[in-house]
């Protein structure tokens, strides 16, 4: 399978959300920020250990800030 850079993918086996920033026959370059490190990440991993990641999953949930009033 071929991605392309701005893909968001995860590792089969599971993982965090991770972009690709590019990619070269067998190997995809991918970044992520890591809240334990509080850094940005990358790495190079095998494409047969990726599949896209179904981004409607994050979707964020709007914060209740507004409270009922009687």
């Amino acid at each position: 399978m071929a991605f392309a850079p701005g893909d968001i993918v995860q590792l089969k086996s599971g993982s965090p959300a991770l972009t690709v920033i590019s990619e070269s026959g067998e190997m995809v370059e991918v970044v992520w920020y890591s809240d334990e490190n509080g850094e940005f990440r990358t790495q190079s991993l095998p494409v047969i250990g990726l599949e896209v990641l179904d981004i409607t999953e994050f979707e964020v949930e709007e914060d209740g800030d507004e409270e009922d009033e009687d």
